[in-house]
């Protein structure tokens, strides 16, 4: 993934992200090329035994019938925050007109992806996934359900190696044309894109823009 720096994440806004649950396209290559699967997948930092990288896992699990599954190895897993379309009038001033944009979240976790036909880590796995949601349900069920609905599935980790996290967010715009963004989106509904610039760009930019300040000030 291209990644300019200044739109680079930092290592804390990418745990966030893949602490937050969220589901995500899982990418491999087979042998009529890439394939991928749209599904849920759960952080474990302490995951990943056998990796000597110390980023941990993801694990999830696919169906039976998927044959992704079948083609273990290295692989990509795409995670999405928060995404809005930006109007051009929103980043524009007197004198200085824009154009119209899209600020987005992404982050990107690669690793080997193993895979896990062990009941026990499945059902393990399916506890944590639907826990992480606030759902206990499964235990509700009867054992034989339980296992007829365990033999549909197949566990999948990805044992992460490297994580690329890119945030275009605005944070190379001015603060005065970051504010109007974010009025522009709580105003059209997009809330979450608004608060994540409030919390990050809005503070990088005015940053920014007082160490330019006080560098012309030492210069003038």
């Amino acid at each position: 993934m291209y990644v300019p720096a200044h739109f680079a994440m930092t290592a804390g806004q990418i745990r966030t992200v893949l602490e937050a649950g969220s589901s995500g396209d899982l990418v491999t290559v087979g042998t009529d090329g890439p394939v991928a699967t749209y599904l849920p997948m759960l952080f474990d930092p302490d995951g990943a035994p056998r990796s000597a990288s110390g980023l941990g896992s993801l694990i999830g699990h696919v169906s039976r019938v998927n044959d992704q599954w079948r083609t273990p190895g290295e692989a990509l897993f795409i995670l999405h925050g928060p995404d809005d379309y930006i109007e051009s009038d929103w980043l524009s001033s007197p004198g200085a007109p824009s154009v119209p944009t899209w600020n987005y979240v992404t982050v990107h976790v690669y690793g080997q992806l193993v895979v896990h036909d062990d009941p026990h880590w499945m059902l393990a796995a399916v506890r944590r996934l639907s826990a992480a949601h606030g759902d206990a349900s499964v235990d509700a069920l009867p054992a034989p359900a339980v296992d007829k609905l365990l033999r549909a599935i197949v566990g999948v980790e990805l044992e992460i190696t490297r994580v690329d996290g890119k945030a275009k967010m605005s944070q190379n715009k001015t603060p005065a044309a970051i504010g109007q963004v974010i009025d522009g989106l709580r105003a059209g509904g997009g809330e979450a894109t608004a608060e994540w610039m409030a919390e990050h760009s809005l503070p990088r930019a005015r940053a920014k823009a007082d160490l330019l300040a006080g560098i012309r000030e030492r210069r003038s």
